[in-house]
């Protein structure tokens, strides 16, 4: 344990050196470059709908492994931050009038105040009872939305007609996946960017990373658990809620659906496949759950098994 401790600080530390940074900084953008250029030359709707989905998964999926792989944390109720992040994005721009690229922001404040709420009682608890906690909360938030109708949720039905998202006055339709495919992916290569690049290469990692290897060896270097354990939370559910927002003005329709089974396995799977913990291996399942989930489409509900024991 200590040894992987070890092996992880050096790499962190020549990190803060420049040059590995600047290195992996460089084949990241160059990546991303790439990945807009191929959205040029797709002349596929579809196409661009899933690699849609698939920078707005990158996201959700980059912050669930901040919390679990990096600063492991065993919490399960990463989709209750998406959940969030849609329903206030939409309400606040159903009925607040508030324009979407604003409402995606107060998304993200939206996410860190629900991620203390859940934050403050989990860290009481140790190891798998922090799984099941944070599994009760979202098993518990489903029915709370579906009954939620009179506060403007729109129940089982969902919440719809959520406005188009503005960019410049110019109005994105859903049906325009061109521009939304750009938009994701700037999105979703900045949020990436900022959970592994900035925050799991700063102090803040290398904390993470001392209290999921070695506990003990982490306090007694003095890193304060209850606060970063607390922050971790908070930047996990910050960036989900973000993800969510997008998903809400990209579909225009947020339902409880989003709470469901499907979406919390795909999201298991897309880590399992990528591995946690280990950059860019959770990014990379993403592209391989998203794709191969819809390449396997005719197999219905055997999609996710094939996925796995592929």
């Amino acid at each position: 344990m200590s040894r992987t401790l070890t092996t992880e600080t050096s790499r962190i530390d020549s990190v803060f050196t420049g040059k590995g940074l600047k290195r992996d900084t460089v084949a990241y953008w160059a990546a991303v470059a790439a990945l807009a250029v191929i959205g040029a030359l797709i002349g596929d709707s579809y196409l661009h709908h899933i690699f849609i989905l698939v920078f707005i998964w990158c996201i959700v999926v980059a912050s669930w492994d901040l919390i679990l792989g990096y600063a492991g944390i065993f919490n399960y109720a990463q989709l209750v931050f998406f959940t969030f992040g849609a329903y206030g994005s939409a309400m606040l721009s159903v009925y607040a009038g508030v324009t979407p690229l604003l409402a995606i922001a107060a998304a993200a404040a939206i996410g860190a105040g629900i991620g203390v709420v859940v934050a403050v009682p989990t860290l009481r608890l140790k190891g798998e009872y922090v799984a099941l906690y944070t599994f009760a909360v979202h098993l518990a938030l489903l029915p709370l939305i579906q009954q939620g109708k009179a506060i403007g949720m729109g129940g089982n039905t969902g919440l719809l007609g959520i406005p188009w998202l503005n960019l410049l006055g110019h109005e994105v339709s859903p049906i325009d996946k061109m521009t939304w495919y750009w938009v994701a992916l700037l999105f979703g290569s900045i949020c990436v960017y900022l959970i592994y690049f900035i925050i799991l290469r700063g102090r803040m990692g290398l904390a993470f990373i001392a209290m999921r290897d070695s506990n003990t060896f982490a306090q007694a270097i003095g890193v304060n658990e209850y606060k970063y354990r607390l922050l971790a939370f908070v930047a996990s559910a910050a960036f989900t809620a973000v993800a969510g927002g997008l998903y809400a003005h990209y579909t225009t329709v947020v339902t409880p659906k989003v709470l469901g089974t499907e979406f919390f396995l795909m999201a298991m799977v897309m880590l399992a496949v990528g591995g946690m913990g280990r950059f860019p291996g959770a990014v990379l399942g993403v592209f391989v759950v998203v794709i191969g989930n819809e390449l396997l489409r005719a197999f219905d509900d055997y999609r996710l098994f094939l996925l796995v024991v592929s």
